[in-house]
């Protein structure tokens, strides 16, 4: 399995219409892109995130579907409609056996 880990650090000006838009972009993608198993998405509850707010968390199958996804217009229009809300971002992929 491939994991797909991103941290958003949003802007200091965003406001909870913002974020709950921002929610709603990020698990719309799981019913357009067949290639993701599973996606889940929220705010960092814990204050231990040096300011990354937001976190996103995809699975896929293959490598392959991780690139599918990476170049699929819905994840493409996600990145365009939702960028203006962060400032920063960080991104982990990692595979596993199981």
């Amino acid at each position: 399995m491939i994991y797909h880990l991103v941290w958003f650090k949003l802007r200091d000006d965003v406001s909870s219409t913002d974020k709950e838009f921002l929610k709603e972009q990020m698990e719309g993608m799981i019913a357009t892109i067949p290639e993701v198993v599973e996606l889940t998405c929220g705010e960092d509850f814990s204050g231990r995130s040096r300011g990354f707010g937001w976190g996103l968390f995809v699975k896929f199958k293959t490598r392959e579907d991780g690139q599918i996804y990476d170049k699929h217009p819905a994840h493409r229009a996600f990145i365009e409609r939702c960028k203006p809300l962060w400032t920063e971002v960080q991104a982990l992929d990692f595979e596993t056996s199981s």
